[in-house]
């Protein structure tokens, strides 16, 4: 038993030696959880001497699953191969399979998948005479999906009818069951809800489970939903030996189904329980959990699972807190933060992780890592050049400026659905291979035998020929044009139509494309150029230029910066981690109060992945959605104790204005950022002419102090900088 013991601290030990009766483990961040679940099922087989088949675990992922089961095998042997560990849905997979017949399904039963269950919703809405367009079918399975998590079927969810809409969904998640029924197939959310009304239904069944799994764990309980916690409470009331580990503090997928109240309400679900808290960490430096803790504890209020990370690991390193003059600024500061960490301290780029809020916040990073040639991968997703809706709207501005350009017809001449399918594309290529002519113009010439897919055509042809005249003839800002695309061809109103969450991030990504046109312009600035006269057709080929450039697939790489969002990085560490783009509005996301809290669990699990260096960056003025936006500092950055955090960048100079002392560098590639010019502010006069390194000519609008509110060109507009910023030059 001992090598089971063997490297323990003592509150794990004495979680994995509880035996009988309900036990909450309170797990921080880093503190070994997964250990602990290992050790506590290799020490009830190996010393209490409980039969493994009675060990029931209980996990989210396959992968986690599996390394679960290795752990213990090898602490234990083959012995432990007898234990039953899962995920919630192969677990109850396994019970069906054994006794659906009980429901009304056969036993060999099919599970669809998410493309099934939409094929089977859109079959509904043509039998009911639903329109589609009003009631679109994603969004109609998000809702369904949403509803079987709360552990209602249709006669349940009929009670809750109350208007016309309302009245839809019951219709249609009614015939959507009967579909599945008759097809003898499930959906994914079909699997735990059905195995609960079996427990219901067949108590014989129940109590079978009961009485042989004696021993129940469950990892990441904080995660759970209703139905999940139903499964759980089910099979323990029997023997009530649940031992669940999870945190609080790291309950984040609330828009996943997840209700953070089941691990709350631990002690009032599960008479007795105990509570064992897990508070060393084993991943950070002291310096970095003081932060987190610092931030969280505005989350506790009444909740008395207060916890408070410590970790033997000491270092001198302070958590920067680095505040750019603007976006460009910030990002560029990551990425030689990071060339001078590989240079002068040896660590590799997979050592580093920039973390961000949402999706649409990779491309800035994206594009100055190219800048200097840091290999980067973007973890759980694709590069913001490869997103699906990304490259739609490129496809339609390539073929408004080209219509020859056959692939980006392909891409887009049914996107959103026009009824042109896959015998009349392949009629028009045979068409346009005989006659030598672009796809585009075989629309105008071919004879095709429908004529209402003729129609369809010639209205797709209208489309991009009127846009193209307004291009050319009308004088229209480029980001007003891709505004303008987005709404004749019906794209954006097909993802509004979704209302999904996924449709909401493709919807932020396409308005992020257009700070591509801020770029542009700023490139062309930088070269010495004016944009001043160029038409709005140079600067969408500049664009698409851009954007042919970085779309290039790159070969999965080992040693890469990981670019991911927070939610992806749950579960994962990084030597040194770059949290980007902490500012209201961005993040915190949302702020009803609630919510709001999900949003500091969020940040608080971001300062978590970092081991040994933790940087917060922000910026004061930032490019976004193709425009130039000043968020303030994230309330997050207030919540945490001064004293925890190294001031860097505009915010040094800030705290040094306050404190009238002079800065200490931390890094010598700062140095330029954070040194001042004072004799700027004796030159400066309203009228006079500054040059801005990033932002080229200004003139002098006003003075207050040693803030100076500048005008530049139209594409950086009026700005109030600090007059002694390095970056200002007194012309």
């Amino acid at each position: 038993m001992n090598h089971i013991l063997k490297g323990l601290n003592q509150p794990q030990m004495e979680a994995v030696k509880h035996f009988e009766g309900p036990l909450l483990v309170m797990a921080g961040a880093g503190s070994g959880k997964t250990k602990i679940l290992t050790h506590r099922i290799a020490y009830l087989i190996e010393e209490r001497q409980v039969s493994p088949r009675s060990i029931l675990a209980i996990t989210f992922t396959n992968k986690a699953a599996r390394e679960m089961k290795e752990r213990v095998i090898n602490l234990i042997g083959a012995k432990a191969k007898d234990m039953h560990i899962s995920t919630f849905h192969s677990f109850c997979v396994y019970i069906l399979r054994q006794d659906i017949d009980i429901l009304g399904y056969k036993n060999n039963f099919i599970v669809y998948d998410e493309d099934d269950s939409l094929s089977t919703i859109k079959a509904v809405l043509h039998d009911l005479n639903i329109d589609p367009k009003h009631f679109p079918p994603k969004k109609l399975l998000s809702i369904i999906s949403k509803i079987k998590n709360e552990y209602l079927f249709p006669e349940d969810y009929r009670k809750e009818v109350s208007d016309e809409y309302s009245d839809v969904i019951y219709r249609v998640y009614k015939k959507y069951q009967e579909a599945l029924m008759r097809a003898n197939a499930v959906d994914f959310d079909d699997i735990i809800m059905l195995t609960l009304k079996l427990f219901e239904v067949d108590k014989e069944v129940l109590s079978y489970y009961q009485q042989r799994f004696q021993f129940i764990l469950v990892d990441e309980y904080q995660d759970t939903n209703k139905s999940q916690f139903k499964l759980i409470k089910y099979l323990s009331a029997k023997h009530k030996n649940v031992f669940a580990v999870g945190d609080t503090d790291q309950s984040i997928y609330s828009w996943r189904g997840a209700d953070i109240s089941n691990i709350k309400n631990f002690e009032k679900d599960f008479e007795q329980a105990k509570i064992i808290y897990l508070e060393q960490n084993y991943r950070s430096v002291q310096s970095i959990l003081d932060v987190a803790n610092s931030l969280i504890k505005h989350n506790y209020g009444h909740n008395t699972y207060v916890k408070q990370l410590w970790s033997e690991r000491k270092s001198d390193f302070l958590p920067v807190y680095y505040r750019a003059v603007n976006s460009d600024v910030e990002t560029e500061y990551i990425a030689l933060k990071i060339l001078e960490k590989i240079e002068h301290e040896g660590y590799k780029l997979k050592d580093f992780a920039i973390l961000y809020r949402t999706n649409a916040m990779s491309l800035s990073l994206e594009t100055t890592l190219k800048k200097y040639r840091i290999d980067y991968e973007i973890y759980g997703n694709v590069s913001f050049f490869e997103r699906k809706e990304i490259k739609d709207l490129s496809a339609y501005l390539r073929l408004i400026v080209n219509t020859n350009d056959d692939t980006a017809f392909l891409r887009i001449v049914n996107v959103p659905r026009r009824n042109i399918g896959v015998k009349t594309i392949e009629e028009l290529k045979r068409y346009a291979n005989y006659e030598g002519i672009s796809l585009f113009e075989s629309c105008k010439k071919t004879t095709i035998t429908s004529n209402k897919t003729r129609q369809n055509l010639i209205d797709f042809v209208n489309l991009i020929e009127e846009l193209q005249q307004v291009l050319l003839n009308e004088d229209i800002d480029v980001n007003d044009f891709i505004d303008m695309v987005l709404d004749r061809s019906g794209y954006r109103q097909m993802l509004e139509f979704e209302n999904t969450e996924e449709a909401e991030s493709r919807l932020e990504n396409l308005e992020e494309f257009k700070t591509l046109t801020l770029d542009i312009e700023e490139d062309i600035n930088e070269l010495g150029m004016s944009t001043v006269g160029m038409s709005s057709y140079d600067k969408l080929c500049l664009i698409l230029n851009n954007v042919a450039l970085s779309s290039d697939k790159k070969e999965k790489k080992e040693n890469a910066v990981k670019l991911m969002t927070i939610h992806a990085a749950k579960g994962l560490e990084f030597p040194i981690v770059f949290v980007y783009g902490v500012e209201e509005n961005i993040f915190p996301l949302r702020d009803d109060l609630e919510e709001l809290e999900e949003e500091r669990r969020l940040m608080y699990v971001a300062c978590t992945r970092a081991m040994n260096e933790l940087y917060i960056t922000n910026s004061e003025l930032r490019k976004i959605y193709g425009h130039y936006r000043m968020n303030p500092e994230s309330r997050f950055i207030a919540e945490i104790d001064p004293a925890l955090l190294a001031y860097q960048g505009v915010k040094k100079m800030k705290v040094m204005q306050t404190e009238k002392t002079k800065p200490e560098f931390t890094s010598p590639t700062l140095a330029v950022l954070n040194d001042k010019n004072t004799d700027n502010q004796k030159k400066a006069r309203v009228g006079g002419k500054i040059l801005h390194s990033r932002f080229g000519e200004g003139i002098i609008v006003s003075i207050d102090g040693d803030i100076a509110t500048i005008a530049f060109s139209a594409a950086h507009g009026i700005k109030k900088l600090d007059i002694n910023h390095p970056a200002i030059t007194i012309l």
